[in-house]
């Protein structure tokens, strides 16, 4: 599959990825050199030497993470690799949980949870509501658990306003962390979804485009070799669509494609998906077997040219499809797959348009 440039999605999550996967370690180094120097200049004498020292070399630790993951987080087109993205950013929100706990037992002082809203804030910025409640619940039972081991340094006062404060630790604390999880789901609900939107739709026809196709066609296949599953990729182009530019203009012609695209869209199941290939050409994956892609191509096809497309609510512009199918089959490899369906539009398109192709004999004589 082709490399595409990067995109205003893809620059994000770059730097963001960069950013955290870095910042994070680079905090916990100045954690353990904020606590080793207050040590040595005798405002913190009691700490145990041998636990600020073991604490001191799991944050360089953590740097070296932070730059293996930086160094091999990327492919060849510079954009950040998936499984390294949820690898990075699930190993850090295991550092901040990690590292939260190490200060909370070494750190002698009663409000010390006030600060658990930084160990969360950073990873809100991948709009992630998983990974964000993942580190909020460990750190919660963190804290918890914290107040009953080390109870004498991290309580408060058992005075008369025991209670009180406890409530309002509670409270404070789950005030909080739901504020960041809120800010994290409208996040990726209003800023990352509407990014993906204009990156993976395609404008016009609302159709995923040719930019996500690679990694749907892949998951399919994957799928499909596994044994899960079965599918067919489905090529459809629209006949003469030059003629109907041509004799009504483009805006007439990008009307014919919306109202295509529509029909295609309704015409397959929910979870199959439907890419703008490019121009007036459609691919669909269907999720199924050849008889039933056969049935549902010929169902489209049969609409598309029954209905015709108003325009401008005189004009009653009529246009059929092409439509050539390939179910995968062991052995076969995605292009194959595509090439096979391409050469059977264009049998097609040679032999007469407006039918859907399924087979191609060796002397071009297709089944329709």
């Amino acid at each position: 599959m082709k490399n595409w440039e990067m995109s205003a999605l893809d620059v994000y999550t770059n730097r963001v990825y960069k950013i955290i996967v870095l910042i994070i370690p680079v905090f916990c180094l100045c954690a353990s050199a904020t606590i080793t120097t207050l040590h040595f200049i005798g405002w913190y004498p009691d700490i145990n030497e041998t636990a600020m020292w073991l604490f001191d070399l799991t944050d360089l630790i953590y740097l070296s993470i932070g730059i293996y993951f930086i160094k091999t987080g990327f492919g060849e087109d510079g954009i950040v690799l998936p499984d390294k993205l949820t690898a990075g950013k699930y190993t850090m929100a295991v550092i901040v949980i990690i590292q939260w706990n190490a200060i909370s037992y070494i750190w002698p002082f009663t409000d010390f949870w006030a600060y658990c809203l930084l160990f969360t804030i950073v990873e809100a910025f991948f709009f992630d509501v998983k990974l964000v409640a993942f580190s909020t619940f460990g750190i919660s039972i963190s804290m918890f658990v914290s107040w009953f081991i080390k109870g004498g340094m991290l309580l408060p006062a058992a005075d008369s306003y025991f209670y009180a404060n406890m409530t309002f630790r509670v409270v404070g604390l789950v005030l909080m962390l739901l504020s960041i999880n809120i800010i994290t789901y409208f996040g990726g609900r209003f800023l990352v979804e509407e990014l993906e939107k204009y990156v993976n739709y395609d404008t016009l026809t609302h159709l995923l485009n040719r930019r996500s196709m690679d990694n749907y066609l892949q998951a399919a296949y994957k799928q499909a070799t596994t044994g899960q599953t079965t599918f067919c990729l489905m090529m459809m182009d629209i006949d003469d669509f030059k003629k109907v530019n041509d004799t009504y203009g483009h805006d007439c012609g990008d009307e014919v494609l919306k109202s295509v695209a529509h029909t295609i869209s309704t015409g397959v199941k929910k979870n199959d998906n439907v890419f703008r290939w490019g121009g007036e050409e459609m691919l669909v994956i269907l999720y199924t077997d050849m008889d039933r892609a056969a049935a549902a191509a010929e169902r489209i096809r049969s609409d598309v040219a029954r209905d015709p497309i108003v325009y401008r609510d005189t004009t009653m512009v009529s246009v059929t499809i092409t439509i050539g199918i390939s179910p995968y089959e062991p052995g076969m490899t995605i292009q194959q797959m595509m090439d096979d369906a391409d050469a059977k539009l264009y049998y097609g398109k040679r032999h007469g348009k407006n039918q859907v192709v399924t087979r191609l004999e060796d002397n071009e004589s297709g089944s329709v």
